[in-house]
């Protein structure tokens, strides 16, 4: 059994943007790309500029990954170092900015509705005198529009693929993705401004006394102008509260309507609806 932690991500990875493995074993992995992914992370450009202008598919690369530097074992030696593999982690990064995932349905006995959910990562950014970063995901339901906080841990264990599962159908959305977006927004909006705000109250009267620091050392001092407004700004900066909302990334996940049922029971208390 290969203990390699990167090769069940770089497998995954792969499969996830319709590449295949065409050879497999405990210590190596062989991928054959299509052509998106060599133009994604084989930097040539020159060679697929050339296909596209002579109208040419051209011929996607295979990569070989093995678990060792070993000599004989041909390929790419997979580890935390390898570039290839941050080129990859890069990739991953952006394309994993939206996604469109689809719960795995086995063997339905009947088809199935899929529904759409609008999932949304964020990162709020609390600035003043002192900063600290909170994570929030948020789940909302665009068929009734149910919205949840904490959605990625209510999904954690649910297995999703690129594609859609055989005998189930996704729903179309009676919300759209703008008003939805919007939806979130206001509810950002409304929890941030139901947390303790002591940690505001401070950051403004630590930024006072700064200030009158600024000006005692600004009339007692012979400084000029600029370069007291450049503390001003400076001081400001440092202190003024404020909450920076951060998206890191979000999509489309469509889960049966069985296991959505599910999601809301569990989350009954936290649940707003519409």
């Amino acid at each position: 059994m290969n203990t390699n932690p990167y090769f069940d991500f770089v497998r995954n990875f792969f499969l996830s943007y319709g590449c295949s493995i065409t050879e497999q074993s405990n210590s190596h992995l062989k991928i054959q790309l299509t052509a998106e992914m060599d133009e994604e992370i084989m930097n040539r450009p020159f060679y697929w500029h050339y296909m596209k202008k002579m109208n040419r598919s051209g011929e996607p690369m295979q990569l070989t990954f093995t678990h060792t530097d070993r000599e004989e074992k041909k390929g790419i030696y997979l580890h935390a170092g390898t570039p290839k593999l941050h080129t990859i982690y890069k990739a991953a990064m952006k394309k994993g900015k939206t996604s469109r995932l689809y719960e795995m349905i086995d063997q339905p006995v009947q088809n199935r509705a899929m529904t759409p959910w609008l999932v949304v990562n964020l990162l709020l950014h609390y600035r003043g005198k002192q900063a600290k970063d909170e994570r929030i995901s948020i789940g909302l339901n665009l068929i009734h529009g149910s919205l949840l906080n904490g959605m990625m841990e209510r999904i954690r264990n649910i297995n999703f693929h690129p594609t859609v599962s055989d005998y189930t159908f996704p729903m179309t959305p009676v919300i759209g993705i703008r008003s939805a977006y919007r939806r979130i927004e206001q509810y950002i909006e409304s929890y941030t401004r139901s947390l303790d705000d002591q940690w505001a109250i401070l950051s403004l009267h630590q930024l006072d006394q700064e200030r009158e620091l600024l000006n005692s050392f600004f009339e007692s001092e012979d400084i000029g102008l600029d370069l007291f407004t450049k503390e001003q700004e400076q001081i400001d900066k440092r202190y003024r509260p404020r909450v920076q909302v951060e998206v890191v990334n979000g999509g489309l996940f469509y889960i049966s309507q069985q296991t959505s049922q599910k999601i809301l029971e569990y989350t009954e208390n936290t649940a707003i609806s519409n």
